[in-house]
C-alpha cells in the first residue's frame, strides 16, 4: 500500500481550508496553532467583542497577505485593552479606513496595501514596511516610524507628525506635505521629492542628521543645510 505524502508545512505556515470572516473564528484558529489566515474578510470587524476581562491580546506572526480588512478597528472603545500584531504580515491588504490606534505594528509589512483613511496614531510601526502602499489621508499622530521603510511611497499633501527616526523616504513624493510635531532625524530622502514642503512656524520639526542626495527636490526657498540636513554622495552621481 502506497502511504500518501504528508505536509511539510508546519501548523503555523497551513493555510485554512477557508479564509475565516469574523475574529471570533481567527482567535479560535489562532489559539490552534495558525497563523496563516490569507485571504480573509474581516471588513468592519471590531473588538468590542472581546470578554471584558482580557487586557493583553497578542496576534503577532499573523499572516493576512491579500485580505479585506477595510474599516477593520483594532483599538476599540476600553482604552485598557493591548494588541501586538508585531511581524504581521498585511502586504496587498485592503486596509482602507481601518482603525489601527494604539497597537503594536512593529515589523509588520504593509507593502502594496491600500491604507488610505487609516489611522495609525498613537501606535508603534518600527521596523515596518510600507513599499508601495497607498497611504492617502492617513492619521499619523504621535506614531513611532523609527527605521520603517517608506521607499517610492507618495506622501503627497498629507499632515506627517510622529517619529520617523532613521526612515527610508528614498523617492518618495512630499509636494505640499505638511510636517508637524516630526522628528526624522537620520532619515533618508534621498531621490525624494520635497518641492512645497509645508512646516509650521515656529518650527516643531525636526530633520537634523537626514540624508538627502543631488536627485532630492526642494524648493527654491527651502534650505536643506540650514534644517541640518547632509548632503549624500551617490556613487551614480556624475561630476563633470
Amino acid at each position: 500500500m502506497t502511504e500518501e505524502p504528508t505536509s511539510n508545512l508546519t501548523l503555523a505556515e497551513q493555510q485554512l481550508a477557508q479564509p475565516v470572516r469574523t475574529l471570533k473564528a481567527l482567535l479560535r484558529h489562532y489559539a490552534e496553532g495558525y497563523r496563516n489566515f490569507s485571504g480573509s474578510d474581516l471588513r468592519g470587524v471590531t473588538l468590542d467583542i472581546i470578554d471584558q476581562e482580557i487586557e493583553y491580546l497578542d496576534l503577532s506572526e499573523v499572516i493576512l497577505k491579500e485580505s479585506n480588512l477595510q474599516a477593520i478597528t483594532i483599538n476599540h472603545s476600553r482604552t485598557a485593552l493591548k494588541v501586538n500584531l508585531t511581524g504581521v504580515d498585511f502586504s496587498n491588504c485592503n486596509l482602507k479606513g481601518a482603525n489601527l490606534y494604539g497597537c503594536r505594528l512593529d515589523q509588520c509589512n504593509f507593502s502594496n496595501s491600500d491604507l488610505r483613511r487609516a489611522n495609525f496614531s498613537k501606535s508603534s510601526c518600527r521596523g515596518s514596511d510600507f513599499i508601495q502602499a497607498m497611504l492617502q489621508d492617513i492619521a499619523t499622530g504621535y506614531a513611532d516610524f523609527t527605521a520603517s521603510n517608506f521607499t517610492g511611497a507618495n506622501l503627497r499633501s498629507l499632515e506627517l507628525s510622529g517619529t520617523f527616526l532613521h526612515a527610508n523616504f528614498r523617492g518618495c513624493n512630499f509636494q505640499k506635505t505638511t510636517l508637524r510635531n516630526l522628528n526624522s532625524e537620520g532619515a533618508d530622502f534621498s531621490d525624494a521629492d520635497l518641492r512645497g514642503l509645508q512646516l509650521p512656524t515656529p518650527t516643531t520639526v525636526s530633520l537634523r542628521y537626514s540624508y538627502y542626495n543631488h536627485k532630492t527636490k526642494f524648493s527654491e526657498n527651502f534650505d536643506p543645510i540650514a534644517m541640518g540636513m547632509e548632503l549624500l554622495k551617490d556613487e551614480s552621481d556624475s561630476e563633470d
